[in-house]
């Protein structure tokens, strides 16, 4: 537990420093995502309940200021939340980043609604992320006809061209993407998580195929040959004269 000073914003010219307990700092910077114990600025009483407290960045290559919203409680105040909220970008390998750029660009688009609390459309923005990473798989990697992927609907491509352990995945994916887009839900016991966790999963088996097939490509059967086998030298002819 600290003790913070403030000044109150809910009194008019009032010069007084007040001094009070907060139990909690923040944990990480909301901007860079890094976690840490911020530096202490400066706290401003709103309310007889509420206190904005400004915290700064501890990391180099950040160091912006922050605010955290305090809500008084029996021992004290209590952090509740910080802002501006900045999204943590969600990293891929490198070989489903190259065959799925606009994949990635549309996953992490939706990221960022989710951490705005945008959560009605971060689920369609998931989904059509999912449906990019299903066709640019199927034409760049298992070089199926791009205009027939293309104007496929998306269940058309899971059931037709993909093999099972991805179809398995990618086609509940999809269950549940319709479900984040279409006015009645039919899988209420589900949300947003599980449509994260089931890409994933499909991200998982694409890129087992890819280093499957990657390996299987570079490196030469070796099993059974042997070596050339060398021929003895004869021994030198002596000539008689």
């Amino acid at each position: 537990m600290r003790t913070i000073t403030y000044e109150r914003l809910d009194i008019d010219n009032d010069e007084n420093i007040y001094k009070e307990r907060l139990n909690n700092f923040p944990e990480s910077c909301p901007r860079c995502n890094t976690v840490q114990e911020p530096k202490f600025i400066n706290a401003y009483k709103l309310t007889p309940l509420i206190t904005e407290a400004i915290f700064k960045c501890n990391k180099k290559d950040c160091g912006h200021l922050f605010l955290s919203e305090l809500i008084y409680g029996l021992d004290g105040y209590i952090l509740m939340k910080s802002y501006p909220k900045y999204p943590e970008t969600i990293e891929f390998k490198d070989e489903i980043s190259k065959l799925s750029p606009l994949f990635v660009e549309i996953y992490n688009q939706a990221n960022e609604a989710e951490t705005l609390n945008l959560n009605r459309v971060a689920g369609m923005g998931y989904r059509k992320s999912l449906e990019f990473l299903i066709k640019d798989y199927l034409i760049k990697f298992k070089h199926e006809d791009e205009d027939t992927i293309k104007n496929a609907s998306l269940s058309t491509c899971i059931k037709k061209h993909l093999s099972a352990n991805i179809k398995q995945v990618a086609e509940r994916a999809t269950w549940l993407g319709n479900d984040e887009t279409h006015y009645h839900r039919v899988w209420e016991d589900r949300d947003i998580e599980d449509l994260k966790t089931l890409i994933d999963l499909s991200v998982y088996w694409m890129s087992s195929e890819m280093d499957t097939a990657k390996y299987i490509s570079e490196m030469e059967n070796r099993k059974g040959k042997s070596s050339p086998i060398k021929q003895k030298k004869s021994p030198p002819t002596i000539q008689q004269s």
